[in-house]
Formats: C-alpha cells, structure tokens, sequence
C-alpha cells in the first residue's frame, strides 16, 4: 500500500496497521517512509514542555496571553498544572486576564484554576482586573467568591488601586456589587477616599468623591 499524496489520517492508520513494515520496498518498489523509531516519535502527541518552558514564560501562559483557545484546551489535556507561576509568582489566569482574553479566563476557571492565586507583591486577581479596567472579568471572579478587600503587601485593595487609575465605572462596580469597604488605609495610612484627594481638582475627581460617599460603606 503506498501512502504518498494521502492524508495525514490515512498516513496514522496505515503506521498502526499490520501492512506497515519500516525499511521495505513496497510493492511498487517505494521505500517506506520512515523506520520504526520513527514511527513512535510522529506518533507521540505529548508535547515537551520543558523545552518550551523559562523562568518567565509558561507554554500555558504564553497561549493563555495570545488567545490561542483551542491550543490551551488541548495543552489542558496533558498531565500540567494549570497553576504554574513563574517567577514572579503569576499564572496563567494572570496573563489571561492582563492581555483581556476573557474566554481564556473563563475556560481556565471552568477546568479548576484557581481563582485566589496572589502574585509576589500580594496582588490578586482582582488586582489586575481592576488594573486592565475590565469590568467583565471583575464580574467573573466576583462568582468566584474572591475577597474584594484583599489587600497587596503595600495595603492596597482593588478599591484603592481603582481610585489611583481614576476609573469612575470600576469604583461604582466595586462598590455596587460586593460593597467594597472604603474604609481600609494602605500602608501609607491613606483611605480611598484620602486617596482620591490628592488626584487634584477635576470633574473625575469630583465624580471619585461623589462615589465614595454616597455609595454603600463597609460592611
């Protein structure tokens, strides 16, 4: 049987027939196309991820990063650990969510990556969230039970870091959602509101405070 100018399919079935025989001349005097340790290497389909692997990047990180969905379902597929940080302690839920691929997030959630991982610097995920001014993903990690007032190393909560990036909408989610305390003080001793005033004078600034105050308080 020659197998010349057929697909990749017939190609597989004919390796894993009886009629294979690696280094003999067909009938039409062909050689085969590969030897029997060749055989095995077209055959194994588990990728090396160690060859792919660096202190700063993850295979898993690098395809959750670039939305490559269907590549991060069918690497999930082997024996890793979809909770693999590199050195600067993120995740691939963290390079999902930085890069705004939502759906990555979504999956990796959905197959059991975990929701609370911290970076180095104490930060959650909805740290970075907040961050990114992805309203969406805060969305999703707050059915996830993720503590909204969960501070960095520094003191700071997502709330804090939503008022430093002067972004009105990620306040109000914030706030209306899970009712985050705007009490909490960083290590600076400073609250959001007290945050918010050193941002000058502006309407944004007069909107932040307009927020902070009338918008449900801590719990």
């Amino acid at each position: 049987m020659a197998v010349y100018g057929k697909g990749l399919q017939d190609i597989t079935e004919f390796f894993n027939s009886g009629n294979y025989q690696p280094g003999v001349r067909s009938s039409d005097g062909l050689r085969q196309l590969f030897t029997k340790e060749e055989k095995v290497l077209l055959n194994k389909w588990v990728p090396d991820l160690a060859t792919a692997s660096s202190d700063k990047w993850l295979p898993l990180h690098t395809l959750a990063a670039s939305g490559e969905f269907y590549l991060v379902h069918v690497l999930l597929k082997h024996d890793l650990d979809i909770n693999s940080v590199d050195k600067n302690q993120l995740s691939a839920l963290h390079k999902a969510i930085t890069s705004n691929k939502q759906a990555i997030m979504n999956h990796l959630l959905r197959e059991s990556a975990d929701p609370l991982v911290q970076d180095k610097g104490g930060a959650t995920l909805i740290h970075y969230a907040v961050q990114t001014a992805s309203n969406q993903a805060i969305k999703i990690l707050l059915l996830y039970n993720v503590d909204i007032n969960l501070q960095d190393n520094d003191g700071w909560t997502p709330l804090h870091l939503a008022v430093q990036t002067r972004r009105t909408d990620v306040v109000r989610l914030l706030l209306l959602i899970k009712g985050a305390d705007t009490t909490i003080r960083n290590q600076e001793g400073l609250t959001p509101l007290e945050l918010c005033l050193y941002s000058g004078r502006d309407s944004t600034t007069y909107k932040l405070i307009k927020l902070l105050k009338q918008l449900p308080m801590s719990r």
